[in-house]
């Protein structure tokens, strides 16, 4: 009997469950067996269904090609053939030289009589083979169409055609037509002022009696131009094209060189998931109907993005704008069925991770309305009606409401700018938590509809009267280390332990919150108006707020942890289930877990940080 062995098995879980007489009949058959770097071995083979459990060195786990996971000290293979027979073609390679623990099939069948124990390793068996079968439905997709994924360097970029800006619109309409392009540069590539279609020279000759001859052509140039680097992906020229309302980019490389110009039809065919096209048939939807259909194809065009493995701070931003067009629609919409036009100009507010840009798949309503009316009780019945029709129509095309009513039905979210500003003088001498999440989502604030000016005054009062208070400062703060990451001392994670969500954490909560409301804090104090966390988190570096390595780092974590959270809700999602923000770890790789710990660190270190700063142990 190998009592070396069975000491190390001991402290390995599941063998942790076992008794020491248990644990002397598992492995009074256990061998060492060396795996040399490179050797390679293959635990489909019917007459081998023995468990190898770890003991030194580094192995990868490999199907059709593809790395699914990377095993270490005290991680184990073979199981899944016990529990499903089939062949699922992985093999798993030594990366270095390596000592295994090999336990005979015989063994194994002693371990399954531990009820806990075969729990425990058939579901690390279905896990395997549910991973297997998603890399296999992705690479399905990837074939099907790979397009978002490539670079414009994938892409036929057409070579820039100049136009000097004196020139009369009849001389750059012969220059296009000789160099047969629709659309030119007005300027020089060091100094390209606009841009002017074979559109453009129509619409505008006709539209504004302008004679072609006499007219200059920067008199009907669009301004500034829209640039875009020639290693952008395909996604991000697409968001630029609906953030902008525009079918061209310029593709430039910093402030002089000039590729080319790309459209829309250079990037992808007109279907289905081009967010382009997609874009159109939203301003082109003339009932919620024609508005529904498109938001589903937005939501499928997410999911796809994340199987896709598109980065998940592209996908949040494409969406945001996506969802921005629609709400602008739905107010349009909305306008419309109104018995008269708004009594007077009002601002639609995307508040939250809408405001944020940080949109999703589980991303219910946060909005605010901002008009400015006086007190009225005319135009005060006009907004409510308005405001009632606006989020039926947010229901009715699925997306759901806030569980906190942070809505526009809600009178406190639907005031004019006059009781908002009073509102802000109200939460800026308040320290409850109401109070101050409410002061939070507010910070968020982003114009989506109407009168853009409303909202960024009410933002800007919002920030001077904090700078006036910065008590709220740190209760701001205080909310961001109200949750801890859910990993313990001893860098285990700390599971949920009943109901549904048993054996899962709540990333939300432990580690997307945190960074959002710490980063969100910074910003206000630091005056910095932009809502993103990306944006948020690169403009605090530069004012000095962060170190580059703690910037690095939170950026890091706040991307891996959206990354891991809309990866599980895109397979809730496909599964018929409501998304949440819970995820399992013991459905990752040894290197995903060890990468999701080292996430959870950082934000510790970040709320040490916020802590210290705002002198948080003062509240306690």
């Amino acid at each position: 009997m190998n009592r070396e062995l069975i000491a190390f098995l001991s402290k390995i879980h599941p063998f942790t469950d076992l008794l020491q007489e248990e644990l002397e009949e598992v492995g009074l058959d256990a061998r060492l067996e060396p795996a040399p770097a490179g050797a390679v071995l293959v635990p489909d083979r019917e007459d081998e269904r023995s468990l190898y459990v770890v003991r030194d060195g580094t192995l990868r786990v490999m199907v059709d090609n593809e790395i699914i996971d990377t095993l270490i000290r005290g991680d184990f293979f073979g199981h899944v053939q016990n529990y499903f027979p089939s062949p699922s073609g992985e093999s798993v390679t030594a990366v270095q030289d390596s000592l295994l623990v090999v336990l005979p099939a015989s063994a194994f069948q002693l371990l399954r009589r531990r009820q806990s124990i075969d729990r425990h390793l058939r579901r690390k068996a279905k896990i395997f083979r549910k991973k297997i079968v998603d890399i296999r439905d992705r690479r399905d997709v990837s074939r099907i169409d790979p397009y978002l994924r490539l670079s414009l360097r994938d892409v036929t970029i057409k070579k820039p055609v100049y136009v000097p800006a004196e020139a009369t619109v009849s001389q750059a309409a012969k220059l296009m037509q000789r160099e047969n392009v629709t659309t030119c540069l007005v300027g020089q590539e060091q100094n390209v002022l606009g841009i002017v279609t074979e559109h453009d020279i129509l619409k505008k000759i006709v539209a504004q009696d302008i004679h072609p001859d006499t007219a200059a052509i920067r008199s009907i140039m669009s301004s500034p131009v829209i640039t875009i680097k020639p290693d952008g992906l395909l996604f991000e020229a697409f968001s630029r094209m609906v953030r902008s309302g525009i079918r061209r980019l310029v593709v430039r490389d910093g402030q002089t060189k000039i590729f080319g110009i790309i459209e829309d039809r250079d990037l992808l065919s007109v279907k289905g998931e081009n967010p382009v096209y997609l874009a159109g048939e939203i301003r082109r939807a003339e009932n919620l109907t024609a508005l529904t259909k498109v938001f589903d194809q937005v939501q499928k065009m997410v999911a796809r993005s994340v199987v896709e493995g598109i980065g998940i701070l592209q996908i949040g931003r494409l969406t945001s704008d996506m969802r921005d067009q629609i709400l602008d629609k739905v107010h349009d919409l909305v306008l419309a069925e109104m018995d008269h036009p708004p009594p007077a100009s009002f601002c639609l507010a995307a508040l939250g991770s809408e405001g944020r840009r940080e949109q999703y798949l589980a991303t219910d309503q946060d909005n605010a309305l901002i008009h400015s009316a006086t007190h009225a009780e005319h135009a005060r019945r006009f907004f409510e009606i308005f405001a009632d029709k606006f989020i039926r129509a947010l229901l009715d095309l699925g997306i759901p409401p806030c569980p906190h009513q942070v809505m526009i039905t809600n009178p406190d979210w639907r005031m004019s700018i006059d009781e908002w500003l009073d509102t802000v003088d109200a939460l800026t001498r308040g320290t409850d938590r109401n109070t101050i999440l409410k002061t939070s989502l507010l910070s968020d604030m982003r114009p989506v509809a109407g009168d853009a000016q409303l909202a960024g005054h009410l933002k800007s009062y919002l920030f001077r009267r904090i700078a006036q208070s910065p008590f709220i400062l740190k209760y701001m703060a205080n909310e961001a280390v109200r949750f801890k990451p859910p990993v313990s001392f001893f860098n285990k994670f700390i599971l949920e332990k009943r109901g549904n969500h048993k054996g899962a954490v709540d990333i939300k909560k432990g580690g997307v919150f945190p960074i959002t409301q710490g980063v969100r804090t910074l910003a206000v104090e630091h005056g910095v108006l932009e809502t993103s966390t990306e944006e948020r988190i690169r403009l605090l570096h530069d004012r000095g707020v962060f170190s580059a390595g703690l910037s690095a780092g939170i950026q890091e974590a706040y991307a891996s942890f959206q990354t891991l959270r809309v990866r599980f809700q895109t397979h809730q999602v496909r599964s018929n289930h409501q998304p949440d923000n819970f995820i399992f770890p013991d459905q990752f790789s040894a290197m995903e877990r060890d990468m999701l710990k080292d996430a959870f660190k950082i934000v510790a270190e970040f709320q040490s940080l916020l802590f210290t700063k705002y002198g948080l142990h003062l509240l306690t």
